[in-house]
């Protein structure tokens, strides 16, 4: 169930989404679709959200961590600053196409985060290819969500965007799991196997 955690954040906190085949600009209500399948436990887990029900959960979010919503960044210590991130975004959306980190582990693992056309994907694969995430960040969203100012993120303009949104988001398989987040207009979506 921390995998549901993770991807749930992702999706929230990163105003993540998808620009894979099926975008679309708005023609309904957008659905955030949450599936977690343990075949080992025989348990399944679906989660659907319309997206007005995220941004509702956003404005009752906690002042210290959102504010007319903006995510403010760099408080309470903390030693990394957006202004930073920002930098090193406006650096990756200049360079177009290309892999920013690859990183290869003595264990087989293997992780790269790099930019395809409109697109921000970060993949990582464990223990051969029996462990793998796949997260996919339309650069529309990412650029909305970097443009709030001084240290705040601007969640509700990624979710402006991630209205605009259909398809796949993350995916997360192990060896005795899987978790899936994907964008459509149906409520009761099940989402393509």
């Amino acid at each position: 169930m921390k995998r549901l955690l993770v991807a749930v954040l992702l999706v929230v906190a990163a105003g993540a989404g998808s620009s894979a085949p099926g975008h679309a600009a708005d023609a309904g209500t957008a659905w955030l679709h949450v599936r977690v399948e343990e075949p080992g436990k025989g348990s399944k887990v679906n989660v659907n959200l319309p997206l007005p029900v995220v941004e509702a959960a956003l404005k009752a979010a906690p002042e210290t961590i959102e504010s007319e919503g903006h995510i403010h960044f760099g408080h309470h210590g903390h030693d990394m600053r957006l202004s930073d991130l920002r930098q090193a975004w406006r650096d990756l959306r200049a360079a177009g196409d290309t892999d920013i980190v690859t990183v290869e582990g003595e264990d087989g693992g293997h992780v790269t985060v790099g930019r395809r056309g409109d697109q921000v994907q970060v993949r990582v694969r464990e223990h051969g290819d029996r462990e793998q995430v796949a997260v996919d960040l339309p650069v529309a969203v990412v650029d909305a969500l970097f443009s709030g100012t001084g240290e705040e993120l601007n969640i509700r303009g990624a979710l402006d965007e991630l209205r605009k949104v259909r398809g796949h988001i993350v995916s997360v398989t192990d060896h005795d799991s899987r978790v899936r987040v994907w964008i459509d207009e149906d409520s009761s979506s099940q989402g393509a196997r």
